[in-house]
């Protein structure tokens, strides 16, 4: 009704994580149904895995086969108090927690001073917002999977992981193996599969794409802005795969080596360009918001970087300088992921008093740092909305 009225007819009552645990409702039934897994016969087991807290605001979306084991009685009997564990927990929701009150927040003053009047800045500023936004919601998603990974860690149950370094990866469609990872899994077995998948044909599998990420758009929100997001998505994957012989012959002409680093590095650039580009819609409330920003690159007013005014966006110099060292940090984490280096393993692995310099470092630089407690206004995760 909300989508059709334009917004003038709303939901009086929006269960909290509906989203989220009717995607894993429905998962459960159709699984049994196909026989991949057995029925739960306690009903108690089945709403803990339906309704487990860690998950039920903002996912990840999980598997019955996965989650449900972990409840059995004989499982829960196994799990132990070991401080190992509990550590290990406690680190990740720490690192949840950087990324959300320490990058994600300040991310989020840059990104919404432009978005809320961009009629106000010119191009380079509009940039910037985009870039921070696109920042902004991988932090804050990220944060609150880690934080939720590492409670239910704590606990001795381990939750799928839903982020692996999505904004260095080479492709839109490399992109979604990294970025909501529960999400596009579960559209690509629930829906891409029983559609046909890539089995009838190429151009029957480009629909069958496009069906997806406008099915992903409209999980997103009832709303032409998260219609027109899905559907960019499904389009450059489209255009992606039309244009791939033509990319490989032009680099063999070229005589230039797919595998080398700056070949690599510009497809990462332009998938980052194409992705951020996309947020434009899904930040905005409406297409016109959208449009009048997508406006403002025809002003480009490049002299607003050297004058800094990126210092005009909400944060002062050292705030920025902050910010800007907390996304080395996440970039060097994100580089170390994706090599198959996990970070907070390595320092686990350290000796003890090295371990807990870093634990304790990073507690007081978060506490200390982090945007948040009386008198500010913190802005909710994204994904509650969802």
């Amino acid at each position: 009704a909300g989508f059709f009225s334009g917004g003038r007819i709303k939901s009086l009552i929006l269960p909290v994580g509906i989203s989220f645990y009717s995607f894993q409702a429905i998962s459960y039934s159709v699984d049994v149904y196909r026989g991949d897994i057995r029925s739960e016969k306690n009903p108690l087991k089945y709403l803990l895995y339906v309704s487990f807290f860690p998950i039920v605001l903002s996912g990840p979306i999980e598997r019955a086969g996965h989650l449900l084991p972990q409840m059995s009685t004989e499982n829960m009997r196994k799990i132990r108090f070991n401080l190992d564990t509990i550590r290990d927990g406690l680190v990740r929701m720490l690192w949840g927690y950087f990324l959300k009150i320490v990058l994600a927040e300040r991310l989020c003053m840059i990104a919404d001073k432009v978005y809320n009047n961009p009629s106000a800045y010119g191009g380079a500023m509009a940039a910037v917002a985009a870039i921070a936004y696109s920042l902004q919601i991988y932090c804050d998603f990220a944060g609150y999977t880690s934080i939720m990974v590492g409670a239910a860690k704590a606990l001795g149950l381990e939750i799928k992981e839903n982020f692996a370094s999505p904004y260095l990866t080479e492709s839109v469609a490399e992109f979604w193996r990294g970025w909501h990872i529960s999400l596009s899994t579960w559209l690509r077995d629930y829906v891409y599969i029983p559609l046909g998948g890539n089995r009838h044909g190429v151009w029957r599998k480009r629909l069958n794409i496009l069906i997806v990420f406008l099915v992903s758009g409209l999980w997103h929100g009832a709303g032409f802005t998260f219609l027109i997001w899905g559907l960019l998505h499904g389009i450059y994957q489209v255009v992606g795969d039309i244009l791939k012989p033509l990319r490989a012959k032009l680099l063999s002409v070229m005589r230039l080596d797919p595998a080398e680093f700056s070949i690599r590095a510009l497809r990462t650039i332009g998938t980052f360009i194409l992705v951020t580009f996309a947020w434009i819609f899904f930040r905005s409330k409406s297409l016109p918001d959208a449009a009048a920003f997508i406006d403002r690159f025809r002003y480009p007013h490049m002299w607003e970087l050297a004058t800094g005014g990126i210092y005009n966006l909400g944060l002062d110099r050292p705030n920025v300088n902050l910010l800007i060292l907390g996304l080395i940090i996440l970039f060097i984490s994100d580089l170390m992921n994706k090599k198959g280096c996990i970070l907070s393993e390595k320092i686990s692995g350290c000796r003890l008093w090295i371990r807990w310099a870093v634990y304790l470092t990073a507690i007081v630089v978060t506490v200390t740092c982090g945007i948040w407690g009386p008198g500010y206004d913190a802005s909710s995760f994204i994904y509650n909305q969802f």
